[in-house]
């Protein structure tokens, strides 16, 4: 048991303030979770960028071959291809500098008075100095946010600040989306983090003092369901059949609120239940519940390049058929020529609108 746990991390403090109980099941009952494909390409992509910088290489051939040797080992089946289209951008390239300074490790306590004060470490993925220190962190995540956001690149920017005395410029530097968002720290941002990293940690320290006083864990480190659960790899173990005291309908926001973050929980525990039985299936065969089974059903599908669409559409016209009642532009297709509504109105588009239920990222 960690009781005497004395450093801390972004990763592990915000894990905590999400949901105590997955924080107490990753760090001290070391019960890791199988790894994502997101988890998997991010550290990927990392190390590729990281290996480009140190040894100054910004050809893309360098790019296509350590794409694919980081992956060689990988525990899941990841495309190069898809490291490669994330490392080797412009974003990435102009950020070559002789002062990088690259994957820099520190551990710092998060009070300098005081002797026992918890400790807050981190892996910057590239800073330099300069008349200012610039920070840069690479993020492979489909949707941006500002550095301000989260507190990680507000305790490196403390860190860097009081090593340096210099003003810290956070850069976050979104491959996928190819977006960068800056932000100049302030002192209040810096002094805002360590202070939220200092009383998280202090508050952990003293759990679990008293789990090992024997207190109970599930107590002192309550689930707490939300929109964290939806990337959380414990979500199946928190499912017990007891939904929120909702009688046949929601009456007030705080019964609402209550729903929608079972519903998040219970979605990703059902996504982690099916895949724990498929694994039992592909090895043993069926299950058989009642009149359903669980089983492996294959299916075929076919993909086009621009060159057999356009032999398909050639024998379509042969055929003395009209291609264009075979062809569907949707909102994906649609999003990718950047084309507005402007122009689908002039094209003679009709727009017709519809309604689901789901749940999106928060305003």
């Amino acid at each position: 048991m960690p009781v005497g746990m004395e450093v801390f991390s972004y990763s592990r403090l915000s894990r905590y303030e999400s949901c105590p109980a997955a924080f107490y099941r990753y760090y001290c009952l070391r019960a890791g979770g199988a790894p994502t494909e997101a988890l998997v390409t991010g550290k990927a992509a990392h190390a590729v960028i990281e290996a480009a910088m140190r040894l100054g290489r910004k050809d893309e051939v360098f790019f296509r071959v350590a794409s694919e040797a980081v992956l060689a080992a990988s525990p899941l089946e990841i495309d190069p291809e898809e490291v490669f289209s994330l490392t080797y951008r412009d974003i990435v390239l102009r950020e070559f500098h002789p002062g990088n300074r690259v994957e820099e490790h520190f551990v710092v306590p998060l009070d300098g008075e005081d002797p026992f004060a918890p400790q807050v470490q981190g892996y910057i993925d590239l800073w330099r100095d300069g008349s200012r220190i610039e920070l840069i962190d690479w993020k492979t995540n489909r949707k941006a946010y500002g550095p301000a956001d989260t507190h990680q690149l507000g305790l490196y920017a403390w860190y860097l600040s009081r090593r340096t005395g210099k003003a810290v410029r956070g850069k976050l530097v979104f491959l996928r989306l190819n977006e960068v968002l800056e932000h100049e720290f302030s002192y209040r941002d810096m002094e805002g983090a360590r202070e939220w990293a200092y009383a998280l940690a202090r508050e952990i320290q003293d759990r679990l003092c008293r789990v090992s006083e024997g207190g109970d864990h599930r107590e002192l480190f309550p689930a707490r369901a939300g929109d964290a659960c939806r990337s959380c790899e414990y979500a199946a173990e928190c499912v017990d059949g007891n939904l929120p005291p909702v009688p046949g309908e929601v009456r007030t926001y705080q019964e609402a609120e209550s729903l929608g973050a079972e519903i998040l929980r219970l979605d990703t525990a059902l996504g982690q239940m099916k895949d724990i039985l498929k694994a039992y299936v592909s090895a043993c065969g069926p299950v058989v519940v009642g009149s359903r089974q669980f089983a492996l059903v294959p299916s075929v599908y076919w993909k086009w390049d621009a060159r057999s669409l356009e032999a398909a559409f050639e024998r379509i016209r042969q055929e003395g058929r009209d291609p264009f009642d075979f062809l569907s532009l949707g909102a994906t297709q649609v999003k990718k020529l950047g084309w507005g509504e402007d122009v689908l109105q002039e094209l003679g588009a009709v727009k017709r609108e519809s309604v689901s239920f789901r749940d999106i990222a928060a305003s």
